[in-house]
C-alpha cells in the first residue's frame, strides 16, 4: 500500500512479502501537518495471479 499527500512521491506503508491470509487490517497513517489531499494506492506484483483482493476499504480519522 503506498499513500502520497498533496502530490508528493507516494511512500510504502505496507508491503508483504508472501502469502497472507484473509483478514480484516488496520493501517495507522502518519499525515504530515498541512496536508490537504491523500491518495492511497494498492499494487500488486507477483506471479501467482490466481486470486487477490482488497475490499471494503475505510478511511478514518481517529
Amino acid at each position: 500500500m503506498l499513500v502520497s499527500y498533496d502530490g508528493a512521491a507516494p511512500v510504502a506503508v505496507r508491503t508483504y512479502t508472501a502469502d497472507a491470509p484473509s483478514r480484516t487490517e488496520t493501517v495507522a497513517l502518519r499525515v504530515p501537518a498541512g496536508a490537504k489531499t491523500a491518495r492511497v494506492r494498492f499494487r500488486y506484483t507477483g506471479g501467482n495471479n490466481w486470486y487477490w483482493v482488497i475490499d471494503g476499504v475505510r478511511i478514518e480519522q481517529a
